[in-house]
């Protein structure tokens, strides 16, 4: 039995539940997140940062603006690194499930 949510028509609709949530500071320096569990995780940040969710992010890994809202694909154990080009703020980074 399907555990989607469901329409006033009884279709499924594909959709995620935030679940748990971390904050990351960002800065000039590369700061990691806790490991995720989920397959699907939710960042947002206040500023501008680069993120890797392979390693050690720098100015030249994946572009997330600020305030936009990315979703990942990530597996049990990732963790996800941010970076600025020198300004600081915060990342939320939430597990969906």
């Amino acid at each position: 039995m399907s555990r989607l949510a469901r329409d006033a028509n009884s279709q499924a609709i594909q959709c995620l539940r935030p679940s748990t949530s971390q904050t990351v500071n960002a800065s000039g320096t590369a700061a990691s997140s806790s490991a995720v569990t989920q397959r699907v995780t939710r960042i947002v940040s206040t500023v501008d940062v680069h993120y890797s969710v392979e390693g050690t992010a720098t100015v030249s890994s994946c572009f997330l603006p600020a305030n936009f809202v990315e979703f990942v694909h990530t597996y049990s154990g990732d963790t996800i690194s941010f970076i600025t080009s020198g300004s600081t703020g915060t990342v939320y980074v939430t597990e969906m499930i």
